[in-house]
């Protein structure tokens, strides 16, 4: 008699085109203990269910396994269940971050009379250094078992089942002190219907995550067709004496429209490389007389921190154990457990390999002539690096000298890529660093940006910047030329082809400059480098019989 009625009732619902499959049941024990409000958090692989911009804070490789049993005792004896299981890892390829992948699976099940499935495969990305951006493909089926003792179906007489492809996307914005997260789930509403129209429901979730070393507090506001949820809850560390923040406990509240309304708790022991997680959840309307719905799930991380979070773990720990070691200097007489805890002299691994990331970066934003971003980026690794390093101490101070004359010279003209040149030699200390800038402010005497940097770079090398001595209407080139013949007339051919070198560095095709570095390089008696050079005077400047004639000649 109890899966007759159960068939039955699949037939109503199978009749019925406003239901839709995929109900708003939580996957992941820690989540359901928070009543669901997970749409703004970026912590572990659970965030593959509800927001895929959330999986950006996998870091290592991560894997998580959960199984429910839902509403206990229904009068009936049914067995309603549900499984999930996740796994998701940041790519890294060639020291280079492309994201984050995850892969999520979970399962629906009422004995063997229906099962919902739905599988997805996520990516998230960090377009801005606190914006995230994520995007999720679910493969969606539902199945529905026959019952001989069930009256005969029409519907499922051509089919007992359906599937679709559905498309999820979400995204995080980050603060210091709060993430705030907007996900929508079932974007292009899929239909898995059999003979009638079954679209499951699009969902729009905003949600707030406050995270802080002492305490976790999450809400979300969810829309899904004309229903409304709100949903919040909150993790503590609990037996702190004993357990440090390894115990966890975790309840919540949510409510919503046609009189829902449900309370959840549960609890979660962790280390650094595993957390076992219960939840219970207990509906205060609809459901009558079942012993709510039980979670148990694992999760486990391994391998090297990798990804924009990969020292967030580090940082909370960092800055309660000094509240710790504060609180217990302050008030106490010096017996509290903060007295204990070490006060943190040296970066952790993950923060060394954070801070090599950002250094790559920020030289490569140096060479590209993005001098501001050069400058957080050298300044989160120095952070991170706790000011150990002088190197990166120093290359901060450059980038932040040449970012607050100019934050950048990107772009391809020539005006840019002889302010690069310049910036570049002068981080290297290289003097020729006086030479480029002088002949850019020559070049664009208006230029305000190039006339402050032309000062910054002589106040770095003065002694350069004097004997670069500027006579009044006379370029750096005609200068550097001049000095070149000069020294040639005089027989110093060595001094002649270093001015010349400096004026080939500025016009690489500078033909008076080619000119004379043949000359000197003849009177050198080193006549290949010579004819090299007049060669490439002829090739710029077919017609120039002058050197034409002196090469048949010689």
């Amino acid at each position: 008699m109890r899966r007759l009625l159960t068939a039955l009732c699949l037939t109503v619902l199978l009749a019925a085109p406003s239901r839709a499959a995929f109900e708003d049941v939580d996957a992941g024990p820690r989540a359901s203990a928070m009543s669901g409000a997970y749409a703004a958090q970026s912590e572990g692989i659970s965030a593959i269910f509800y927001n895929p911009a959330g999986v950006i804070g996998v870091t290592r490789y991560e894997a998580s396994l959960a199984q429910q049993k839902l509403y206990l005792g229904l009068t009936d004896g049914s067995s309603l269940s549900r499984s999930a299981i996740a796994f998701g890892t940041p790519l890294d390829f060639g020291g280079s971050y492309w994201g984050t992948a995850a892969f999520g699976l979970d399962t629906l099940s009422l004995d063997s009379l229906y099962s919902e499935s739905r599988m997805r495969l996520g990516w998230a990305y960090p377009v801005k250094e606190k914006f995230w951006l994520g995007v999720a493909l679910a493969r969606m089926s539902v199945t529905y078992g026959k019952d001989s003792s069930a009256p005969a179906n029409p519907v499922l007489a051509t089919a007992d089942g359906a599937s679709a492809i559905g498309l999820d996307l979400g995204a995080i914005y980050s603060l210091d002190s709060a993430d705030f997260g907007v996900s929508i789930q079932n974007a292009n509403e899929p239909d898995l219907g059999i003979k009638y129209e079954n679209k499951v429901a699009r969902k729009i979730t905003l949600g707030l995550a406050l995270k802080r070393p002492s305490f976790t507090w999450d809400a979300d506001l969810a829309v899904a067709g004309s229903d409304l949820k709100i949903k919040t809850g909150a993790e503590l560390p609990v037996m702190r004496e004993k357990f440090g923040d390894r115990a966890l406990a975790r309840a919540g509240l949510s409510v919503g429209s046609r009189d829902y309304r449900a309370l959840s708790a549960g609890f979660g022991y962790k280390n650094a490389s595993y957390r076992i997680d219960y939840s219970f959840a207990y509906p205060l309307s609809g459901l009558s007389g079942t012993m709510g719905s039980h979670q148990l799930g694992v999760f486990v991380a391994w391998g090297d921190a990798r990804g924009p979070l990969a020292g967030r773990e580090d940082q909370y720990t960092s800055e309660e154990q000094e509240k710790k070691k504060a609180g217990g200097q302050g008030g106490q007489g010096g017996g509290g457990e903060g007295d204990l805890v070490p006060k943190k002299t040296a970066p952790t691994k993950r923060e060394i390999e954070k801070a090599g990331n950002l250094l790559r970066e920020a030289r490569n934003n140096m060479r590209g002539g993005a001098y501001a971003q050069a400058q957080v980026n050298f300044k989160k690794a120095d952070e991170l690096l706790m000011g150990t390093d002088p190197a990166v101490q120093d290359s901060l101070q450059k980038a932040a000298a040449v970012s607050a004359v100019i934050p950048e010279a990107v772009t391809q003209l020539e005006r840019d890529d002889i302010l690069r040149k310049s910036v570049n030699r002068y981080t290297d200390m290289n003097t020729d660093a006086v030479l480029y800038i002088t002949y850019a402010r020559q070049k664009w005497p208006r230029d305000p940006a190039v006339a402050r940097l032309y000062a910054l770079l002589a106040r770095e090398f003065p002694q350069t910047a004097s004997e670069l001595r500027i006579l009044p209407g006379i370029t750096i080139v005609d200068q550097l030329l001049q000095d070149a013949l000069d020294f040639i007339r005089s027989g110093r051919f060595i001094q002649a082809i270093s001015k010349l070198q400096q004026v080939l560095q500025l016009e690489p095709d500078n033909i008076p400059a080619l000119t004379r570095m043949g000359s000197a390089y003849w009177a050198m008696e080193k006549k290949d480098i010579a004819r090299k050079n007049w060669q490439r005077v002829l090739d710029l400047d077919p017609s120039n019989t002058e050197v034409r004639q002196f090469m048949k000649m010689n």
